[in-house]
């Protein structure tokens, strides 16, 4: 798998052959920061389902920083350690289990990523990573599942669908506010569907 964007682009991050693992396909990943900036200078990112660690990768390969990575299965997480030293990027490795680890959280980070798996409820996960969100989060999910309009302080801004991924991505609440009291449209769009 290749990094699509920014100062790493073109680099391989190894794909790790383990059951129920979805790595993020490289046409998602180029919408999904295309939706979130391609300039994530100075951005604190949260990576709650690390997996193979590509989302995160993809984020520093933008600019972001510190990064923190969320992975519960210790081959996998080792493989993002190792493949972090490669590429040379800073990031605070957490191995544990994600809802435990945003039940205890104390900080909001600029950008929140959840991938959890197809099996899980995309809106739970969502609901538990609100309170630790500075400017964005982003919920990838299975078509057909649910995200509810508003969470705790934010907002459903976009949802794309890429055949059956979802992409949802969430703003603090006053951001719509402001945005649409500056005349700059609506914030939020309605579902946009990529129908291939």
């Amino acid at each position: 798998m290749r990094i699509t964007g920014g100062r790493l682009r073109g680099r391989v991050v190894p794909a790790l052959d383990r059951p129920g693992l979805r790595p993020t396909s490289a046409r998602v990943r180029e919408a999904l920061f295309s939706m979130v900036g391609q300039d994530l200078a100075g951005w604190s990112v949260l990576d709650a389902f690390g997996g193979s660690g590509l989302l995160a990768f993809e984020a520093a390969s933008r600019g972001a920083g510190p990064l923190t990575v969320v992975e519960r299965d210790r081959r996998a997480a080792g493989r993002i350690a190792t493949t972090a030293r490669d590429l040379g990027v800073a990031l605070e490795l957490v191995r544990g289990d994600a809802a435990r680890f945003l039940a205890r959280a104390r900080r909001r980070w600029d950008l929140v990523l959840l991938d959890p798996p197809y099996a899980d409820d995309p809106a739970l996960w969502a609901r538990r990573a609100a309170p630790r969100v500075g400017r964005l989060l982003v919920v990838e999910h299975r078509a057909g599942e649910a995200l509810p309009d508003r969470l705790e302080g934010l907002v459903l801004d976009r949802r794309r669908r890429y055949g059956d991924t979802v992409v949802g991505l969430f703003r603090p609440a006053d951001f719509r506010r402001s945005r649409a009291a500056g005349g700059g449209g609506e914030a939020r769009g309605d579902a946009e569907v990529d129908g291939s």
